[in-house]
């Protein structure tokens, strides 16, 4: 095991208690409550419309915070 994997491993192990499962994010997403709670205002403060398709980067970003806008997992 690289030194960056065990890394990861320890900072989980300590911080276990801070992280979240998030349900709404694909690929079993781990995030800390912290960044959660900033998605959820990035989410709420994001333009109602559509972002252009065009920007493909820039649609998945507001397609994965439209998922934030009304997650209860903090609440």
């Amino acid at each position: 095991m690289d030194r960056g994997a065990l890394s990861v491993e320890e900072f989980l192990s300590v911080n276990r208690d801070l992280m979240i499962a998030c349900p709404y994010q694909p690929g079993n997403l781990k995030i800390s409550k912290k960044a959660c709670l900033q998605r959820q205002k990035a989410a709420q403060k994001r333009k109602a419309e559509p972002a252009q398709v065009e920007d493909l980067f820039q649609f998945f970003v507001s397609q994965g915070l439209r998922r934030c806008q009304k997650c209860t997992v903090l609440r």
